[in-house]
């Protein structure tokens, strides 16, 4: 199921994630980290970002549950739900790389989809 990009919570400080357990990223995830950094022109190690699978990540304020969401510096947190969902993860990926929570950069629709 495909969700609207509304659906990322990307870095907000209002994030509640519940039944959170570290990830070991599949294979996959690699893959698309060198994909994402080709596209986005930005090197880094794959190594440095901290996985976390949620059974839920609540947006506080609205009550929204959320797809994915990046927090600085180097922690993605992606809803058990949604682990392969390609445009999901390539997106926190994207904002990991960048190191920002804003979505200004042209890169989350060119390198993510989304």
């Amino acid at each position: 199921m495909l969700l609207p990009l509304a659906f990322y919570a990307c870095g907000e400080s209002n994030l509640e994630p519940v039944d959170v357990y570290p990830l070991v990223p599949p294979p996959v995830y690699r893959t698309w980290w060198t994909e994402v950094a080709a596209c986005t022109d930005v090197t880094a190690r794959f190594e440095r970002v901290t996985w976390y699978e949620a059974g839920q990540l609540i947006n506080r304020e609205t009550g929204m549950d959320h797809v994915g969401a990046w927090v600085p510096p180097h922690n993605i947190y992606v809803h058990s739900d949604y682990l392969l969902y390609t445009e999901g993860v390539k997106h926190e990926m994207v904002h990991e790389l960048l190191q920002t929570r804003d979505h200004d950069s042209t890169a989350f629709l060119r390198c993510a989809g989304v």
